[in-house]
């Protein structure tokens, strides 16, 4: 079977179509889960005695298990325990009533929290504590120190890990093909599957992974570099 170029751009128009889902599916989970993780982070920073070895749990968990064995615990897992708990095994829940693509956002936004957490809490410690006693010594109260001197600072130290992450999970939400939800992966191998071309189905979706990645990192180099100047790191 010859590789077919023909079959690749007609099959370009059902990838892009799935852009969408493929952008929302990365970009959600790494805002929620930052926000998550900030207050993950925050509780492990002040030690609060049961809060910071459950989120330590948390983070082993979900920085232990692959993304793709998450998806099916929660998509397959989760209605038979839920069925286990309310109808003692009795009744059987309907996977396919399960909405795939919130179990994806749920599943990849805990997933995103827990290597967020880490991230932020590096950067926060990263902060002298130095100047958070010479703001109190000011009259700062601990949320004013935050905001205006830890949080600027660790902003632009945490910016590259953050970015390398964002990119990671672009690639990393392929694997939600594997609970239906049509992702780009999804759309190719769909197409793929008629004429079993999946060779050209896989080269045309790591064409727009190259592209993604490309037009992504320059994007965050550029908010970076942004960071840094309104730091005064450079000029």
């Amino acid at each position: 079977m010859t590789f077919s170029m023909d079959f690749i751009i007609d099959t370009s128009r059902y990838v892009i179509r799935a852009i969408p889902m493929t952008l929302f599916l990365t970009f959600f989970p790494v805002i929620a889960g930052l926000i998550l993780g900030f207050l993950l982070a925050l509780g492990k920073i002040r030690q609060i005695p049961v809060a910071s070895h459950l989120i330590t749990v948390y983070n082993s968990f979900f920085r232990s298990i692959p993304p793709v064995v998450l998806l099916f615990l929660a998509y397959y897992g989760f209605p038979k325990v839920m069925n286990a708990i309310f109808y003692g095994g009795i009744r059987t829940v309907i996977v396919k009533n399960v909405n795939s693509t919130l179990v994806a956002v749920i599943t990849l936004t805990l997933y995103s929290s827990s290597f967020l957490c880490e991230i932020v809490r590096g950067a926060l410690s990263s902060v002298d504590m130095k100047q958070k006693e010479a703001a109190t010594s000011l009259g700062m109260t601990s949320l004013q120190t935050y905001i205006r001197i830890i949080i600027p600072q660790a902003v632009v130290v945490a910016l590259p890990n953050y970015f390398n992450f964002v990119l990671a999970l672009l690639k990393g939400t392929a694997v939600v093909f594997t609970i239906s939800v049509v992702d780009i992966m999804s759309a190719a191998k769909l197409q793929a599957e008629y004429g079993y071309r999946y060779v050209e189905a896989y080269v045309l979706v790591g064409f727009f992974y190259i592209l993604f990645s490309i037009v992504f990192s320059r994007l965050f180099l550029l908010v970076e570099k942004n960071a840094k100047r309104h730091m005064g790191q450079i000029a």
